[in-house]
């Protein structure tokens, strides 16, 4: 009798052994997750939210900036597709998607005073 009683306890030992070293291995690899979502997943979902909400409030007149880095002016909206004007010629219209707009701003057309007189500097320099 004493000898199954001694079986048992080495069998329950060994178990509980093994779900402790299966603890320890879970445990890192949950941590991990955690992290990457607090780190990584859960800002970009924040980022494309507000993106997704700033392409969905575009209206007829918003000055707004391409993914490809060109600057225009919204003239007319129909459902996902918006006819943006390109440059100071009123006859240039493309239609784009909503999708491709960046951003919403006008562009910085103000001249910087150092830069001019850098490169008023720079023309002397190669006249002479």
């Amino acid at each position: 009798m004493l000898s199954l009683f001694v079986l048992e306890a080495g069998a329950a030992e060994t178990q509980q052994s093994t779900l402790g070293g299966l603890g320890a291995m879970l445990l890192p690899m949950v941590l991990l997750f955690g992290l990457m979502y607090l780190m990584i997943i859960r800002p970009q979902k924040k980022r494309q939210k507000q993106v997704d909400e700033m392409q969905s409030s575009i209206s007829i007149g918003d000055a707004i900036v391409t993914n490809g880095g060109l600057y225009g002016k919204v003239v007319d909206t129909v459902n996902n597709i918006v006819i943006v004007e390109f440059g100071t010629n009123k006859s240039v219209r493309v239609p784009i998607e909503r999708t491709a707009i960046a951003s919403v701003k006008e562009p910085d057309l103000t001249i910087n005073k150092e830069d001019l007189i850098e490169d008023k500097k720079e023309d002397k320099k190669e006249d002479k």
